[in-house]
């Protein structure tokens, strides 16, 4: 096995390991190789940078001659926002802001209250440009399990290593151990020294969601970096989900989906596209499984 060194980036640390013997040479090839697209997609997609261009289509409303890959970024947001029949939505970057959740990281709210956008009315996505009439775009649901995604193709293809685990702050996506699957082991949700039951990967992604870790209070409320669309503000969920599917960008964005609703009410699609989930109730100490996890 050959561990890449560590990586910063999108406010989480990135593990990389690579399940066969590389020499020195080529493991530096691979790190500074998978090191750059994830800075460069950093730099283009993060709402927390002014100059990326996700910002600009922010501030603007519009961006011209949008890169493929934006379209298909885009394009995965929307199929999200359908499949979950509109509670996953991408377009509330300004309701986290609002709440505190914004560029300087203030956590002071603001007392603005928004309307929730409807992402299949408010974006006209075209090749040559986009067009953004309300809401601001964030990624943020779904937009470090599709950089995973990314990092799992350039591992394959480029570099022509079929054994890997890549890790990006608890979003996975592993291929196999030598043709083995990989053994992952699901944390509490309030206590991280704490296992609460162990899964297996197998050529398939993972995400785990909670509300507990990031929140912050102020004024007597309680705010979190989820917000349901239905309120408008944030979720203050207090259990925690754990979800496997055929790509990591699907299993980050079900995860917050089932924070903010019930498995129950998409378990037709959730077959359908492979997800399978695990809800740990924190008050009753039980994990409920939902498919084969």
């Amino acid at each position: 096995m050959t561990p890449l060194p560590t990586i910063n980036a999108l406010g989480t640390t990135w593990w990389i390991e690579i399940f066969a013997e590389l020499e020195n040479e080529k493991s530096q090839i691979v790190f500074d190789d998978l090191r750059l697209l994830i800075s460069e997609f950093e730099n283009n997609y993060s709402r927390f940078k002014p100059e990326s261009k996700l910002s600009e289509l922010n501030t603007t409303h519009k961006l011209a001659k949008p890169a493929k890959e934006f379209l298909d970024i885009i394009a995965v947001g929307l199929k999200l926002y359908r499949d979950t029949n509109g509670v996953f939505n991408f377009l509330l970057g300004e309701h986290l802001s609002a709440t505190g959740y914004d560029s300087l990281y203030s956590f002071t709210p603001k007392d603005n209250p928004l309307v929730t956008p409807d992402p299949t009315s408010v974006l006209h996505v075209h090749e040559d440009n986009i067009l953004l009439s309300h809401g601001h775009l964030d990624i943020g649901g779904y937009g470090k399990g599709y950089l995973i995604d990314l990092l799992a193709k350039r591992l394959t293809e480029v570099h022509q290593l079929p054994h890997f685990l890549i890790n990006g702050g608890g979003d996975m996506y592993a291929t196999s151990e030598y043709g083995q699957p990989i053994t992952i082991y699901l944390e509490h949700p309030e206590d991280p020294e704490t296992i609460v039951a162990s899964t297996t990967l197998l050529n398939e992604g993972f995400a785990a969601s909670s509300t507990i870790k990031r929140r912050w209070h102020k004024d007597g409320q309680t705010y979190s970096h989820i917000i349901d669309p239905n309120s408008g503000g944030s979720s203050n969920a207090d259990h925690g989900v754990f979800v496997k599917a055929p790509s990591a960008a699907l299993a980050d964005g079900w995860s917050t989906t089932l924070i903010l609703t019930r498995p129950e009410d998409h378990l037709d699609k959730m077959t359908e596209e492979k997800i399978r989930a695990a809800i740990y109730q924190t008050q009753t100490n039980t994990l409920h499984r939902y498919g084969e996890f």
